[in-house]
């Protein structure tokens, strides 16, 4: 079993000190850091430093401003064991994808594997790859919460690029065997690229022992820092291997230099970007990772075990549906809760200042974190399950 996977839950009680640095935990029971985490006190002092920067260099910003990104990629590494220097930021992991999937050849292994249960956003991007010639394989759910492993392990064959998975699935936050996927893939020569935007930040992980050739995620969930920092990292022995078609003047080894095409790719992560960065963004991503950094995910993800634990144990006692894995080792930091009427439910929840979100066949999500106390979740389920009596 992955390490990560037999954490065991431990409420933290001392981690309430970092409260304070979250504002809206003043007014607001919070719980859904699954869809947006709470925005760290420092963001505004964050933003001031890119405005303040800008204003007195003016484009001589630019001199120190790839450092930035550099030191921002290295330090969400961090959260995956990614290494220095294999890591390059972007806005979204739609481009990401796309950006991935321009730079495969598909005339022998035409088939890309996608679980049927990935978040639509990445569906979305490589069903239009068909028009290039791509076989897409959907491998099938068969409770619309759970993806198999062993069907996943049976799509894949000799004819197949790359596998796009998710860490854990959106609906229900059960996990996928990463490494399991990773090692038949290379059996036939394949790639895994994995979306992590449900897990970075609230569950261990460890490319290295996932054997992983390509990561994906981005920072506005579990990690804290708002939209438009997204990540992509590439296994440094493939990385120059793949030289992807959708590109711009930042992925070229000497972007100010103005070369005529064709590009020259970068050398290291920057070859995957494209046209001008988010640099804004990229400031507040700084700011945001240095607490989740200093407790640490094995730490957070214990203390969000033990909270999402009693989630579920209020949960069942009230006779409400559990869509999530039950097992500590089978799911990510939120549980699935449903009910008849529960999206009514949620809004009323919502206009009560209890945050969560709500999804079609999934119902409440609800996403402690490690700002989150026991008794806030016991407050929210007390509602929950009053609220759900009365619809």
């Amino acid at each position: 079993m992955d390490d990560a996977l037999a954490i065991e839950p431990k409420l933290d009680p001392s981690l309430a000190e970092y409260r304070a640095e979250y504002p809206i935990l003043e007014t607001t029971t919070y719980m859904n850091s699954n869809s947006m985490g709470a925005m760290h006190r420092d963001t505004g002092f964050a933003l001031r430093e890119y405005t303040e920067t800008w204003a007195v260099e003016g484009v001589e910003a630019w001199d120190s401003w790839p450092a930035l990104i550099d030191e921002v990629a290295d330090t969400a590494a961090q959260f995956w064991n990614g290494g220095k220097g294999n890591t390059t930021l972007g806005e979204n992991v739609a481009t990401f994808q796309a950006r991935v999937a321009t730079a495969l050849d598909y005339s022998e292994r035409p088939k890309v594997v996608i679980e049927e249960l990935m978040f639509p956003n990445v569906i979305y991007v490589w069903e239009r790859f068909r028009r290039l010639g791509v076989e897409l394989e959907l491998v099938p759910s068969e409770d619309g919460m759970h993806i198999q492993t062993e069907r996943m392990l049976e799509a894949i064959d000799e004819r197949t690029s790359l596998v796009s998975i998710s860490h854990a699935v959106y609906v229900s936050g059960a996990l996928l065997d990463v490494a399991a996927i990773c090692e038949r893939a290379h059996e036939v020569g394949a790639l895994v690229m994995c979306d992590v935007y449900q897990t970075a930040g609230v569950l261990p992980i460890d490319v290295q022992a996932w054997d992983l050739d390509i990561l994906v995620g981005g920072s506005h969930k579990w990690l804290c820092s708002g939209p438009g920092t997204c990540f992509l990292w590439v296994k440094p022995e493939l990385r120059d291997r793949l030289a992807p078609m959708t590109t711009g003047w930042m992925a070229h080894r000497d972007p100010f230099e103005m070369a005529p095409a064709p590009i020259d790719y970068a050398e290291g992560p920057w070859r995957f970007v494209a046209g001008t960065p988010s640099v804004p963004a990229y400031y507040v991503a700084r700011n945001a990772y240095r607490n989740l950094l200093e407790i640490g995910p094995a730490r957070i993800r214990a203390h969000n075990l033990a909270l999402c634990q009693r989630v579920i144990d209020r949960a069942q006692a009230a006779g409400l549906t559990v869509h999530s894995p039950l097992e500590h080792s089978a799911r990510t930091g939120f549980v699935a809760v449903d009910f008849p009427n529960s999206q009514q439910v949620s809004r009323a929840l919502i206009e009560e200042h209890y945050k969560h979100d709500w999804r079609p066949g999934c119902g409440l999500r609800i996403g402690p974190h490690f700002y989150n106390t026991e008794a806030e979740v016991e407050r929210m389920m007390d509602r929950i399950i009053a609220l759900a009596a009365k619809v």
